[in-house]
Formats: structure tokens, C-alpha cells, sequence
């Protein structure tokens, strides 16, 4: 236990100076371990201790808050409440596996407070969970995609000061990002103007660093945030799908993210690493510096405003014109996921190379460029992009609706699978799960 609590003291003199979390875990505190203290046993993956875990949780927070260490080991678990003041500190190479019955819809941990129709106002505040020495593992890679179920890491809503450190998703292109960040439950009888009143109505005050997401579906990825108001993210990598996903979807009167800031953030074979769009949400400031890709579809996307069915606000939405992303980089590759209406701008010498994902959706093809810039209705500043490997569109590192190539891009799709699409130009999306440092060298920042 001692050798945990030095290894966070010395951790915790190198926190980046953008982080929007405040520190509040006394390594000197209470501390307790989930194995020796609780009962709960370390190498048991088939064994469900659900219960055994929210059980260790709530008994510290009973205790005024502490913090809870997870020794190395295999657990299965899932549906786990933390409660304020509660951290938890997971050894590195902890494997954490979702408890997750087939036909459902799983979590590992949520950072929010149980919904009450008595107390729907209530929020938890000053936690976190983080790797001690190392990445600890989520993983839920031995499952396939089924439609009805999905599976998230992490829920995180009614909650202040939060943090979420040093873990690694193992997915299998399930349905879902790792993590998602979202407003108050919809409710009929939460309006914007009865919750006015409230101090939390979303996650507010976070941080979210040193995290990956292997094997993402390219709908998805290691993280979407619907509804959030100064949360920072940091060190963020993503093998398929995309890796910061500011798409306010949420058909939810409460969705809109403000304060938003970014740093190295990193997708590979996958859709982009930076995706921005408002759908009907108003939402603040973003600011993210440094952006790369490795073979996918873009390095930032930024995606013109529009209106979800049944959506509760139904005009187009927005980023604040002060928005900005610097120093882009996009790197060639032909493995990346692109989406089906986006194939006329992929030049046809690679329409051979091009194979259809399951979902008829998607594609695994070739990068298309740096930036896709559509947004119409607002302004997100984009500077210093660079691009490389690409043997077309080099005079396009901004693509804009403006630039887009003539003709219908439906009937673009339906040729394609007309004159190639057999058995050769499908795929199962067979990947291999990597281990991958970000490589900072590339950022082109300090």
C-alpha cells in the first residue's frame, strides 16, 4: 500500500497545467484495498462481484470518502456507482471486464448520481479513477456487435471534478464509445427553465487524460460528449472510429458542451481523431491543439449544423465562433473507415482496394484529407495543418462544401457496388489489438 501511495505522490507533481480537475485524493488518506479489505477476489473473471464492488464503494463513502485500490488481478463487474469523495486507484495491468448479460445495454462505472424523481438534482463530486504505475484494462473484446446491445467503460453525468486516468478500452466494434459524457437524464418535467436553479445539470469541471480505445466502431469511439461544461482532454488515442467525438446528438433539452479544451489527441485507421458536430445544441468554446492521424478518414471533421427527429430544439445548432483547433496533422494510409457518402472523394484508382464494412455503411479505403470543414452556420478557427503520404488533395488540406467533387454522390455509391462489390470487396474487420505510444514528435507542439 505504501508503494501506491508514493507512486501517486510522484504522479501527481506532473499533472498538466490545462487540467480542469482539482485535485482532491489525500494519498496520506483513508485507503482501502477492494481484495484485502472487501473480499473481493482478484482472479476471478467469470465471477460477477457487482454487488461485492458497489458494496466496498458505498461502505467508504459511508466513511466520509477514501480511497479504494484495486490490486492487479481480473475482475468482472459492471453497474458501479462511485460516490463522492471515492478514488479509485487501479494497479497497472488490472484487468476490469463489464459484468454485461447478452441482450443488454452494460457499463463498468458511472460518475453520476442513481436518478431519482424525488432528488433529480443530485450529483457527486471530487472522484476519479486511475491507473497507479501503469494502464489498467477494460476489456470486452471477446464480444461481437448485436443489435440491442452496447456496452460503455465509463457513464459519467451529475457529477463535479472528475477525472479519469491511464485506462485502455479493448472493444471489438461493439455499439458504443468507451466513454460517454452527457447531461441529466430527459425527462418530461426537467425543462431547461426548472432546472435553471441547479448547480449540476452535466459533468462539469473534468479531466480525461492518458486513455485509448482499441478496435472502435467507426460509429462510434473512445469518446462522445453530449452535454459537459469545462472538461479537458488530453493524451487520447483511438484505433478505429473517432477519438474525441463533440457530436451534441442527444435528442435532450440539457445537451450542449462549453469550456471544452483538447491536447494530443490521436486516431489511427479509423474515421478522425477530432469530430465536431452541433446537430440543434448551442454549444461554447472548444479549444483542442494538436490533432493526428494515422490512415484515417480525416485528421478534424467539422460537421454543418442540423435538426434529430423529434429533437427538442428544433432550429440548427452551433460552436462558438471562438472555437479553434491547431496544429493538424494527417499521415496516408488505406486502412481507414470511411463512410459510404463520402466515397466521391475518393479518386478511382482505389476503388478496387475499397471493402465494405457489414453495417453497409462504412468502407475500409484510403485517407481523404486533413480537415472537413462543412460547417456552415458558425466558425471553428482551424490553423497549422500539415499533411503527408497524400497524392491527392494536397491543395486541399481544408476540404469545404465549396471544394466537394461535382455530381451525385448516391449514384458515386451505387456504381461502386454495382462494378466491384463481390466477396473480395467485403470485410469482417478482423484487427489486431496494438500496443501504441502516441508519438508526440509528430504534434509539432511543445
Amino acid at each position: 500500500m505504501k508503494k501506491v501511495i508514493l507512486l501517486l505522490l510522484v504522479f501527481l507533481s506532473v499533472y498538466s497545467v490545462h487540467a480542469q480537475y482539482t485535485e482532491t485524493m489525500n494519498p496520506k488518506g483513508l485507503t482501502k484495498n477492494l481484495a484485502k479489505d472487501f473480499g473481493v477476489k482478484p482472479n476471478k473473471p467469470d465471477l460477477n462481484q457487482s454487488q461485492s464492488v458497489q458494496n466496498a464503494i458505498d461502505a467508504l463513502a459511508e466513511l466520509g470518502g477514501g480511497n479504494l485500490v484495486i490490486p492487479k488481478g481480473e475482475y468482472l463487474f459492471g453497474d458501479v456507482y462511485l460516490k463522492s469523495n471515492i478514488h479509485i486507484l487501479v494497479e497497472a495491468g488490472t484487468v476490469l471486464r463489464p459484468y454485461w448479460p447478452e441482450g443488454t445495454k452494460a457499463s463498468l462505472f458511472n460518475f453520476t448520481s442513481k436518478f431519482s424523481a424525488k432528488k433529480p438534482s443530485a450529483y457527486i463530486e471530487n472522484v476519479s479513477i486511475r491507473g497507479v504505475k501503469g494502464r489498467f484494462v477494460v476489456d470486452y473484446s471477446n464480444r461481437i456487435r448485436k443489435k440491442g446491445e452496447g456496452c460503455r467503460a465509463i457513464i459519467i453525468s451529475m457529477v463535479k471534478n472528475f477525472l479519469v486516468q491511464d485506462m485502455d478500452v479493448k472493444d471489438n466494434f461493439t455499439t458504443y464509445c468507451g466513454m460517454v459524457i452527457s447531461p441529466v437524464k430527459q425527462h418530461k418535467k426537467l425543462t431547461v427553465e426548472a432546472t435553471k436553479s441547479w448547480k449540476i445539470s452535466r459533468a462539469t469541471k473534468g479531466t480525461v487524460r492518458n486513455c485509448r480505445h482499441f478496435n472502435a466502431s467507426p460509429g462510434y469511439g473512445l469518446v462522445q460528449i453530449h452535454g459537459a461544461d469545462g472538461v479537458h482532454f488530453e493524451n487520447l488515442y483511438s484505433l478505429g472510429g473517432v477519438t474525441l467525438r463533440l457530436e451534441t446528438g442527444a435528442n435532450n433539452p440539457h445537451v450542449g458542451v462549453y469550456n471544452i479544451t483538447g491536447k494530443n489527441i490521436y486516431n489511427e485507421n479509423g474515421r478522425s481523431a477530432l469530430m465536431m458536430g452541433p446537430h440543434s445544441a448551442k454549444n461554447g468554446k472548444v479549444v483542442v491543439d494538436g490533432v493526428v492521424s494515422k490512415s484515417s478518414t480525416y485528421a478534424v471533421n467539422i460537421g454543418q449544423a442540423g435538426v434529430k427527429h423529434d429533437a427538442p430544439d428544433q432550429t440548427p445548432g452551433h460552436f462558438s465562433n471562438d472555437s479553434k483547433v491547431t496544429n493538424i496533422h494527417a499521415i496516408f494510409g488505406k486502412n481507414a473507415q470511411v463512410k459510404n457518402q463520402s466515397i466521391h472523394y475518393v479518386p478511382e484508382e482505389y476503388y478496387n482496394d475499397l471493402k465494405l464494412w457489414p453495417d453497409n455503411k462504412f468502407l475500409t479505403g484510403p485517407s481523404i484529407s486533413a480537415v472537413n470543414n462543412h460547417a456552415e452556420t458558425y466558425t471553428v478557427t482551424v490553423e497549422n495543418v500539415t499533411m503527408e503520404g497524400f497524392k491527392y488533395n494536397n491543395d486541399k488540406k481544408i476540404l469545404t462544401a465549396e471544394n466537394a467533387p461535382s455530381g451525385d454522390r448516391w449514384k458515386v455509391w451505387a456504381k461502386w457496388k454495382s462494378d466491384f462489390l463481390d466477396d473480395e470487396h467485403r470485410t469482417k474487420n478482423a484487427a489486431v489489438v496494438m500496443e501504441y505510444e502516441i508519438p508526440r514528435s509528430t504534434l509539432n507542439i511543445e
